[in-house]
C-alpha cells in the first residue's frame, strides 16, 4: 500500500510511520526540515520537506497515494489564534483539496472529542453528537479543531472523497506524561484533580491507537466514515489513580466539584463585562467539562472494524512511565 502521513515526525505519526515500514507499505511523508526528518529519511521513507501551508509540498506528499494519514496539527500553546487555524483548519483544507485533486484513495483524519461541548444530565456523547455550540468559549486548539473537523464532514459529502475521521480523547503513552484527567496538576508527592472520582475519564494509549489508524485505513466502501474512539469508555478517575499510584507511588486528592460549580458561572459574568477576548474564558470552560459526566461511546468503531484495545491500562501505565525514568 502506497501511503503518506502528516505530522510524520511528532508524537503519533512517527510511531505509525515506522509501523507502516514495518509492515512493507511504501510511505512518503510530508515534514519540516528537522533532524527528525532525516532520521525517517534513513530508515526509507521519502521525505518531502514542508508545511501544511505549503500547497505545493503537499502536492508532491500525497500524489498516488492509496491513503493519506492526516495526523499534523498544532496542540500547544504558544500561538496566536491564526497560528492554531492556519495549522489545523486551513492544512487540513489544503491536505483535502490537494487529495481530491491528485487522486487519492482515502483520508484518515486524526480529529479530538474536543469537538464536543458541554453535555446534557446522563447524555451520552457519540458520533452524532454536535460540535460545541460555543466554540468561541473554548481554548484556540479546540475551536480550530471544531472548524477543521466541521470542515472534513462537509467535503466528504459534498465532493465524495473517502474520508475517515477518527476523535480520540487523551493520548498518553511513552514520550510524553502521563495525563492526571481533564483538569489537573502535581504537587510534590500528591495528584491534585478536578472532580470526583466516579467521573469517566477518556484515554487512549498511543499503540491502541495506532490499531484502530491502520484498522481503519483498510475499510472497503467509500463516503463518510467517523469514529469516537476511546480505550475503555467505563473507566473512570478513580480507577485510573488507582493504577498510577502502584508505580508513581502518589497520593490523588480530588478537588471538589461544588465549590467550582458555584464559582465558574460568577466568575464568567466577571469575564463577559471585561473587554477580553471570549476565548479568555476558555479555562473556565476546561473547568466545566473537567467537572460533569462525560460518557464516550465508542460502539461504532469496535462493531465495524473489530478494534479493541490490546494493550491494558497497567501495561500502558508501565510502559509509559519506564519510558520517562
Amino acid at each position: 500500500m502506497r501511503v503518506c502521513v502528516t505530522g510524520s515526525t511528532g508524537f503519533i505519526g512517527g510511531p505509525l510511520v515506522r509501523r507502516l515500514l514495518a509492515e512493507g507499505d511504501a510511505v512518503r511523508a510530508l515534514a519540516r526540515p528537522s533532524p527528525r526528518a532525516d532520521a525517517l529519511e534513513s530508515i526509507g521513507v521519502q521525505v518531502v520537506r514542508g508545511h501544511l501551508g505549503n500547497s505545493e509540498a503537499i502536492a508532491r506528499a500525497v500524489e498516488g497515494a492509496d491513503v493519506v494519514f492526516h495526523i499534523a496539527a498544532k496542540v500547544n500553546p504558544p500561538g496566536t489564534k491564526s497560528d492554531f487555524f492556519e495549522t489545523n483548519a486551513t492544512g487540513t483544507e489544503c491536505v483535502l483539496n490537494t487529495s481530491l485533486q491528485t487522486g487519492v484513495g482515502k483520508v484518515i483524519y486524526l480529529s479530538s472529542v474536543s469537538v464536543y461541548g458541554l453535555i446534557r444530565g446522563d447524555e451520552q456523547i457519540n458520533e452524532s453528537t454536535a460540535y460545541d455550540p460555543a466554540p468561541q468559549y473554548r481554548d484556540y486548539y479546540a475551536q480550530s479543531k471544531i472548524a477543521a473537523d466541521a470542515l472534513a464532514v462537509s467535503f466528504a459529502e459534498k465532493t465524495g472523497l473517502p474520508i475517515v475521521i477518527l476523535r480520540p480523547g487523551l493520548i498518553y503513552g511513552p514520550g510524553r506524561a502521563l495525563p492526571l484527567g481533564l483538569l489537573g496538576f502535581s504537587l510534590g508527592r500528591t495528584n491534585v484533580v478536578f472532580g470526583k472520582p466516579s467521573l469517566r475519564v477518556p484515554l487512549n494509549y498511543t499503540e491502541n491507537l495506532l490499531d484502530a489508524l491502520q484498522l481503519v485505513a483498510k475499510l472497503p466502501g467509500k463516503g463518510l466514515r467517523q469514529y469516537n474512539i476511546v480505550d475503555d469508555e467505563e473507566l473512570t478517575l478513580g480507577q485510573y489513580h488507582a493504577v498510577l499510584s502502584e508505580f508513581q507511588k502518589k497520593r490523588t486528592v480530588y478537588f471538589p466539584s461544588l465549590p467550582l460549580r458555584a464559582g465558574v458561572p460568577v466568575a464568567e459574568t466577571l469575564l463577559r463585562m471585561l473587554p477580553l477576548e471570549r476565548s479568555a474564558g476558555a479555562p473556565l470552560h476546561q473547568v466545566r467539562r473537567a467537572i460533569e459526566e462525560r460518557w464516550y461511546v465508542t460502539r461504532r468503531i469496535r462493531e465495524e472494524t473489530g478494534w479493541a484495545p490490546k494493550a491494558s491500562l497497567r501495561d500502558a501505565v508501565r510502559k509509559t512511565i519506564e519510558s520517562t525514568a
